[in-house]
């Protein structure tokens, strides 16, 4: 029953939006930039975007690193990186800066300052780069469904199957503007249902759960008190841990600020933006937002870990995937059960539909229109961008529905993306130099393959760590020996580039 509420509250909403916002829908740019709205306002803007960065990494990934990963409430460190950090520069530097090139995807904008040949390579690393990150969602909105139904629908394939279907229609019919106003309604019920189902978990307990003699609340602090782990209720209990800075948060900021800054998809609201100004104008609503979506799933899970009766309702090895879904099952009213999994799902399914879309975008406008059609009509690249979403949902679904045989290969295809935000970086405000750029791709490459297939021995410490190492290669190589270099002779950089070209136009105009 609660699965079918939720799956009609999703089909209305999803297949409603689709409908009314499709009649809009003439060309390309309408369906990938909502150009026929002349460009989104900051609202829009805005409830779009802090939903792409809240899939399963800033819920299942902080759920589990709060309970099996050890780090207790100190997992909201995480939230606290990415709401008060990463959206900030992406709204107001990062946004605004790809906003004001006049381009629509970060491949267009490499092609002006690399050529063509790289804005091939480019859109092409950063579609297969997405696929993992699309696969993980469907894994957690599977993970969802799968809740919902009780344990009915069994994760794999079903629950995932589902999830493949209602990520393609988040977005099928009206494509951006569909998905920005399904973001709007989704934004206020991630909030409202994730913070009511802590009310409900915390009734549960007053009623059913004592640790010797204390109930409730007060008997989870004397369990963890009692396991000699009271630092999983301080969310500053890892601020002391040198080895949790390196090992987890820094590496997952690094990951923010290099690979997700470049990636079309969380870019998508800013290239569809009316104005820079509508980038940055919600920035604190969405930064308040972010950091408080996180709050519900460490605690849930955090409370969890503390009931027996949980545990040993979950394998071992499943613990941390499942232990907040069980949790729900076993302390929540129906409603509010339904009412939680639909929070995790407008977080997943925003994130997988916006990657989706973008990547999308990608492989129709800088791989087969730039690269093999390049005399497409408009209507051609409507339908193809249709296709590709289909076709680039179904690649993910199989990588979904067999996660852990080429996890390996999804870190790989991550790093990927770092090496490229070192050269935007570099040809945007310091020069741009194609040499430098395949010098640091060619090393940084070469680095991710070898530290992800064959680690090698006696590294020193953090850089055994693949993304550490790939940070630094890319900063080396990509940013400091540009910066030491400079610009000499025609090595000019591209806002330099630019601004001598308005300028241009602009005394042109006024002649």
């Amino acid at each position: 029953m609660i699965l079918a509420v939720a799956l009609i509250y999703f089909g209305v909403l999803i297949i409603g939006a689709g409908i009314i916002t499709s009649r809009r829908v003439k060309t390309s740019q309408d369906f990938t930039n909502a150009a026929s709205s002349g460009g989104m306002s900051w609202i829009f803007v805005t409830c779009t975007f802090v939903l792409i960065p809240l899939g399963s990494g800033h819920s299942m990934s902080l759920w589990e690193m709060g309970t099996v990963g050890g780090m207790g409430s100190g997992a909201l460190l995480w939230a606290v990186a990415v709401g008060a950090l990463f959206l900030p520069i992406m709204m107001l530097f990062m946004g605004p800066l790809a906003r004001s090139t006049g381009y629509k995807t970060f491949p267009e904008i490499t092609k002006a300052m690399y050529g063509r040949g790289f804005s091939w390579f480019h859109a092409s690393v950063s579609v297969s780069s997405q696929s993992g990150i699309i696969a993980a969602e469907l894994i957690g909105t599977g993970v969802a469904i799968f809740t919902l139904s009780g344990g009915a629908v069994p994760l794999k394939p079903w629950a995932v199957l589902i999830a493949f279907a209602f990520a393609i229609l988040y977005i099928f019919f009206g494509g951006f503007l569909q998905m920005a106003w399904i973001n709007i309604v989704n934004s206020i019920m991630l909030i409202v249902g994730s913070f009511a189902a802590v009310i409900g978990v915390v009734v549960w307990l007053g009623k059913n759960y004592m640790f010797g003699d204390k109930p409730g609340l007060e008997g989870i602090a004397a369990y963890y008190t009692n396991q000699d782990m009271s630092g999983y209720l301080s969310q500053f209990s890892s601020l002391g841990t040198a080895n949790t800075w390196i090992s987890i948060i820094i590496p997952v900021a690094l990951l923010h600020l290099t690979a997700l800054t470049v990636s079309q998809g969380h870019n998508l609201p800013f290239f569809a933006a009316k104005s820079r100004k509508d980038i940055r104008k919600g920035v604190y609503l969405a930064s308040a937002v972010n950091a408080m979506s996180a709050v519900p799933w460490v605690l849930i899970g955090v409370i969890a870990f503390a009931v027996p009766a949980v545990l040993n309702s979950i394998a071992p090895d499943e613990v941390g995937k499942l232990i907040v879904p069980v949790a729900a099952l076993m302390m929540l009213p129906k409603p509010l059960i339904g009412l939680l999994m639909i929070s995790l799902l407008s977080a997943t399914l925003s994130t997988a539909a916006s990657i989706t879309l973008g990547s999308a975008q990608q492989m129709t406008t800088n791989i087969i229109k730039d690269a093999l059609i390049p005399d497409m009509s408009d209507r051609q690249q409507l339908v193809i961008t249709r296709v590709c979403i289909f076709i680039y949902a179904i690649v993910c679904l199989i990588m979904a529905l067999w996660l852990p045989v080429i996890m390996p290969v999804f870190f790989f295809c991550f790093m990927l993306n770092i090496p490229l935000f070192f050269c935007y970086i570099t040809g945007m405000f310091i020069a741009i130099n194609k040499t430098l750029v395949y010098i640091t791709l060619i090393v940084s490459y070469v680095v991710a393959f070898v530290w992800t297939f064959a680690p090698v021995d006696n590294v020193p410490y953090p850089f055994n760590d693949t993304t550490w190492a790939v940070v630094l290669v890319s900063f080396i190589f990509g940013l400091l020996i540009p910066l030491i270099i400079g610009g000499k002779g025609d090595k000019r950089s591209f806002r330099k580039i630019m601004k001598e070209a308005r300028s241009g136009a602009a005394e042109e105009r006024l002649a």
